[in-house]
């Protein structure tokens, strides 16, 4: 019994004295505007390009920590989205970084999507990054309406 008491004693603290790298947040915006009448049941596609990028090398990793979608004008609220994706897109290669599959009726101007887990390390870190908004209505927009996209990473920084 005594064993097992100095190997719990060991544990923890082994356990406090290892140092972990410091977490940052990374916080982006971006925005796109949809245009009114755009049908239900497809998808739509929204590319946001040329989003400046964080120059520094010491990130070593970055994982999705919240996407918010803001209706800003336009549309009353953001009830007329069923679903939303939001993706990096390099290229031809597109990661999502969140999602949300069935978004509630709420009557208020925000959605929350859940974030992936993803490295975007590779993605954010460059001059300029580009990213995708997919959306299907469950309603028609009857305005033009501009969406604010906040959306922001955990990252790992080292040194």
């Amino acid at each position: 019994m005594r064993h097992l008491g100095y190997l719990i004693l060991f544990v923890v603290v082994g356990l406090s004295s290892c140092q972990q790298a410091p977490r940052t947040q990374l916080p982006f915006q971006a925005f796109v505007t949809i245009p009114a009448g755009l049908n239900v049941g497809f998808s739509h596609n929204f590319n946001i390009f040329d989003i400046m990028g964080i120059n520094n090398d010491e990130i070593i990793d970055a994982q999705p920590a919240y996407v918010r979608l803001t209706v800003e004008y336009g549309e009353s609220n953001a009830d007329f989205i069923e679903q939303a994706f939001f993706y990096t897109v390099d290229g031809s290669t597109v990661q999502e970084i969140g999602f949300q599959t069935q978004l509630p009726i709420n009557n208020t101007q925000f959605a929350e999507l859940f974030p992936s887990i993803l490295d975007a390390r590779n993605h954010i870190t460059q001059e300029t990054f580009d990213m995708r908004l997919k959306l299907i209505f469950r309603s028609i927009p009857i305005t033009e309406t501009r969406i604010r996209i906040d959306f922001g990473f955990q990252a790992t920084v080292g040194g």
